[in-house]
């Protein structure tokens, strides 16, 4: 049930964004989006008793450029936020590649089965190059179409890559997935009689 509502807290704002501007405009789409974004943060708090900190980022960015977007009229700071937050990102992991420190495990641990310290450095790694990947095509999406395009990416394009390089690297999980000790043990001592 948890995976469920961590989809529709994390899904749920970029629908209603998308849906929000085909009716009502970018403007006030935006204030839509920013309000949704902090009851989707409340709704995590209540539900899954813990607000990640990737989430605390991108409520603040959308707060910060959703507020500047409306006060000058300008969309072009809600389109840069993605790019912005996924540069963010990438920094971060690919600073702590270089440091020998898969700050990605501090995010995901809890999610995933115990697994060797080379899986958090490898997925550290193509997690922070796939978020430089995010950060170009964000902007190449918002610089070369329009703006209802740009929404319907985030949407269609964006999401549904996420969910596949997630995917993708099920193989890796697998591979340097431990086992139990408790199970290893018992394993090891059936062996031996």
């Amino acid at each position: 049930m948890n995976q469920l509502y961590k989809l529709l807290i994390e899904a749920g704002p970029l629908v209603i964004f998308f849906v929000a501007n085909a009716q009502v405009g970018i403007f006030n789409a935006t204030a839509i989006f920013m309000v949704v974004m902090i009851i989707a943060m409340i709704a995590a708090k209540v539900l899954l008793k813990e607000i990640s900190l990737m989430m605390w980022i991108s409520v603040g960015l959308v707060v910060i450029f959703g507020s500047a977007t409306i006060y000058f009229e300008d969309e072009t700071f809600i389109k840069l936020k993605p790019t912005i937050l996924y540069s963010m990102f990438a920094v971060t992991l690919l600073l702590g590649t270089a440091l020998k420190k898969p700050f990605i495990r501090n995010v995901m641990e809890a999610g995933f089965p115990p697994m060797e310290d080379i899986a958090w450095h490898k997925m550290n790694f193509r997690w922070g190059l796939f978020f430089v990947f995010c950060a170009l095509l964000n902007e190449y999406v918002w610089r070369n179409y329009d703006t209802d395009t740009w929404i319907a990416a985030k949407l269609w394009l964006f999401m549904p890559l996420s969910f596949v390089f997630a995917l993708a690297q099920l193989p890796l999980i697998m591979k340097y997935q431990m086992g139990e000790p408790e199970a290893d043990a018992e394993t090891d001592q059936n062996s031996a009689d």
